[in-house]
């Protein structure tokens, strides 16, 4: 299903991020902007839960993701996550990515990855055991220690107002420029009611 660089569309399955609680994160990222300093910073607009990561596909190949994607849907009733908790990966000693994690939802969260990655499989799509649902803040270019940090970083444990009504699952597109990705939704797959 995978393809060669500029031979389809580089996409991923999501859930998105409405502004206003995207609008609480910033805050979060101005105040670790001053303590970590050599990172890229996720753009509002960008936030998303990502479930599943496809990479370059077929254009052709959107619609079987699509119905893959809305099969899941199907079997979901809508529910709410709430954001809270910050983390780092690897660790927070070597960190590369700096996220905010789901502090309420997550094992929901999980079992749709889970069922996507399930669906996916039957398309040729590698399935990834190592999910972890989290909201990308940062990305570090060179590791700094994160551990002298961490009372800074448990004042985030719970953010007022993050709670995410989750009701659909997107099919993205990902496209790459100089000034950050640009995401635009392929397909919007709906819970069952």
């Amino acid at each position: 299903m995978a393809t060669t660089k500029g031979d389809g569309v580089r996409c991923f399955v999501a859930i998105e991020i409405p502004e206003p609680i995207q609008a609480l994160l910033k805050p979060v990222q101005t105040r670790l902007q001053s303590e970590v300093r050599k990172a890229s910073w996720t753009k509002q607009g960008n936030f998303h839960l990502t479930l599943k990561f496809l990479g370059d596909v077929k254009t052709e190949a959107v619609d079987a993701i699509s119905k893959a994607v809305q099969n899941v849907a199907n079997t979901q009733t809508p529910f709410s996550i709430e954001l809270g908790g910050i983390g780092a990966f690897p660790t927070l000693a070597r960190p590369r990515v700096i996220w905010i994690g789901v502090k309420h939802g997550a094992a929901t969260v999980s079992h749709i990855a889970k069922a996507v990655n399930l669906e996916l499989k039957r398309l040729g799509f590698p399935t990834d055991n190592r999910f972890h649902p989290h909201l990308t803040l940062g990305r570090l270019r060179t590791p700094a220690n994160l551990k002298p940090l961490k009372s800074v970083l448990e004042k985030y444990d719970t953010i007022d107002g993050a709670i995410v009504n989750v009701n659909e699952i997107i099919v993205m597109q990902s496209q790459l420029h100089p000034n950050g990705a640009i995401y635009t939704p392929l397909n919007v797959c709906p819970f069952s009611a």
